[in-house]
C-alpha cells in the first residue's frame, strides 16, 4: 500500500508489487558486492517526470485515441557498477491486460561511456510489443486506469549483444541473462479518461 497525494492509502495492482519485488530481489542480490566496495548505488532518473510521478503527455503514443507526440522521456543513470562494459534499457507496463505486460522500448549496446539515454538514440533498437521497432508511448484504454511503466537499465559485463531490431523484451532478457552486474528502475504512471 501508498499514500496517495490526498494522503488516502491506496493498494498497488499485484502485477505492480510482483513486478517490484523481483526487481528489488534482483537490486539486493547483484547490488551487494557494489555496498561492499563502497560505490554509490546504481540510480536511474529522469529530467521529464519523478519516480512514481505521470510520464509527460508528449511521451504518449499518438493514435488510438491518444493525443501525444510520442516523444520518448529522457533517462540519466548514475553510480555504474563496476565491470560495466555497456547498457541495455527497456520500458515495460506491467498492468497492460496481456501477458507479461506490454513492452514499450527495447534499446541495446549502449556503450559503457554513455549515462543518458533520449528520444532517437543512435544505439541499437528492438521490437516492441506492437511489431514496431524504437519507442511506442504510453496509450492505456481509456478506462481511468493507472497503468505503472517499469523503466529499467541493464548494465552489462559485456560491450556487445548480438542481435538486430527483431530483438524483443524477452529476447533481450534472454540474450543478457547471464551478463548483469546491476539493474536500476523507475516507474512512470500514465492513464487517460
Amino acid at each position: 500500500m501508498h499514500k496517495t497525494q490526498s494522503g488516502a492509502t491506496k493498494r498497488l495492482p499485484a502485477r505492480v508489487l510482483g513486478a517490484g519485488l523481483v526487481l528489488l530481489g534482483l537490486l539486493i542480490l547483484l547490488s551487494g558486492s557494489a555496498l561492499i566496495q563502497g560505490n554509490k548505488p546504481f540510480t536511474i532518473s529522469s529530467p521529464d517526470f519523478k519516480d512514481g510521478g505521470r510520464l509527460p503527455h508528449d511521451s504518449s503514443f499518438n493514435m488510438n485515441g491518444c493525443t501525444g507526440r510520442n516523444i520518448a522521456p529522457t533517462f540519466r543513470w548514475s553510480g555504474v557498477p563496476d565491470g560495466t562494459q555497456s547498457f541495455a534499457l527497456t520500458i515495460n507496463d506491467v498492468d497492460a491486460p496481456v501477458a507479461g505486460g506490454f513492452h514499450h522500448w527495447v534499446v541495446f549496446n549502449i556503450p559503457a561511456s554513455v549515462h543518458e539515454l533520449g528520444n532517437q538514440p543512435p544505439f541499437d533498437q528492438g521490437t516492441n510489443s506492437s511489431g514496431m521497432v524504437g519507442y511506442h508511448g504510453p496509450c492505456p484504454p481509456a478506462n481511468g486506469q493507472i497503468h505503472h511503466y517499469i523503466i529499467s537499465v541493464y548494465a552489462l559485463s559485456v560491450p556487445h549483444i548480438a542481435g538486430d531490431s527483431s530483438l524483443t523484451y524477452e529476447a533481450l532478457l534472454q540474450a543478457i541473462s547471464n551478463d548483469v552486474v546491476g539493474i536500476t528502475s523507475t516507474v512512470g504512471t500514465f492513464s487517460r479518461k
